[in-house]
């Protein structure tokens, strides 16, 4: 893929670049949130509500999210410009749950929270193969891999949560 392509995939169609313009050189730009607005726009119109086909896709999307993560040059590894970890970490987090508005919304807050504050786990999946051979992370694109880790790992914590709560009916 060509770099302009790629930075387009990467940056949610460049709605990423909005924040980052206004907020330069800045770590916590709001890129992420605008990506996990998106995120919930793609999943109401182009996830599938059939759980094998949810499952297909969400594998799918998670591979080619780490792809477009690994390939994509922002000058940084994680740059706040890629939020399509957003966009795979909020299709986890409302994955197999009932799609209304209520749960929707829940899995955004949940998910917000633990991406940005990051608890323990979450924040090591961020050091995925880290002490992998320099060959190794080239080939199977580890370093894109973990920048979407640890948003699919918050996206797991907040659907554990959600599905929880269900579960015990305290909604």
């Amino acid at each position: 893929m060509t770099d302009i392509i790629l930075k387009f995939i990467a940056s949610g169609a460049f709605i990423s670049y909005i924040p980052t313009a206004i907020l330069k050189n800045k770590k916590n730009t709001g890129a992420g949130f605008l990506g996990t607005c998106e995120g919930v726009l793609l999943y109401v119109f182009l996830m599938p509500r059939n759980f094998a086909l949810y499952a297909f896709a969400l594998a799918a999307f998670i591979i080619f999210a780490s792809y477009v993560a690994d390939k994509v040059n922002f000058g940084q590894k994680d740059s706040p410009k890629i939020i399509i970890d957003e966009i795979a970490g909020y299709f986890t987090a409302a994955a197999f749950l009932p799609r209304n508005g209520f749960v929707l919304l829940l899995a955004f807050v949940f998910f917000r929270i633990f991406d940005s504050f990051k608890i323990s786990f979450i924040k090591k999946a961020e050091g995925f193969g880290s002490g992998f051979a320099p060959e190794t992370k080239k080939k199977y694109c580890t370093e894109g891999f973990a920048v979407v880790l640890d948003d699919l790992a918050a996206g797991l914590a907040a659907n554990l949560i959600i599905q929880l709560i269900l579960l015990l009916k305290l909604l």
